[in-house]
């Protein structure tokens, strides 16, 4: 199996499991709306809508992962000045792979979470209903959600370095 089959099999999973979070998404906003719609504040049923998006999003990355992970694997890959992937199937190469599956991984769920964390600092910041210093809360868990997306495309983005890197402290002072 080549590599990039190997990373297409991980981007495919990871559609799999957006697609699940798109449905729970989905139904979490779902239930939230037809339980109590009246007891609801006007200002909250915006984030409905934004939940309702969130889930149409979800499904339009998962169908964008399941339909074409080949095309991800190869744009994800490093390539040579011709435009070929420069993997070769050894064991530094699916250590790559994976190191991009988990990278895309992270940024799956960093992303959304960051819009979300952008979202509730907003309405704490703009809203009276909170009257406690919630926002600061939001704050530290944007910050961390930042660092997680740099950690998830620094995963995607240069895992033939790490690679390289875990190879060679591995096979430092073997000669």
């Amino acid at each position: 199996m080549k590599s990039i089959e190997i990373l297409a099999v991980g981007i495919r999973l990871i559609g799999i499991y957006v697609l699940l979070l798109a449905l729970r998404t989905a139904s979490n906003c779902y239930s939230t709306f037809v339980q109590s719609p009246s007891s609801l504040p006007e200002d909250l049923t915006i984030f409905m809508y934004f939940g309702f998006g969130e889930a149409i999003a979800f499904l339009l990355v998962s169908f964008v992962m399941l339909k074409f992970p080949v095309l991800i694997s190869k744009w994800l890959l490093p390539k040579t000045k011709d435009g070929e992937v420069l993997l070769a199937g050894n064991a530094q190469d699916i250590q790559t792979s994976l190191f991009c599956v988990l990278g895309v991984y992270i940024l799956s769920w960093a992303i959304p979470d960051f819009v979300d964390n952008a979202v509730l600092w907003w309405y704490s910041v703009n809203n009276e209903i909170l009257q406690d210093d919630s926002s600061d809360i939001y704050v530290i868990n944007e910050i961390t959600t930042v660092l997680e997306i740099g950690i998830g495309l620094y995963l995607s983005l240069q895992a033939s370095g790490l690679s390289n890197l875990l190879y060679r402290m591995r096979s430092a002072g073997a000669k």
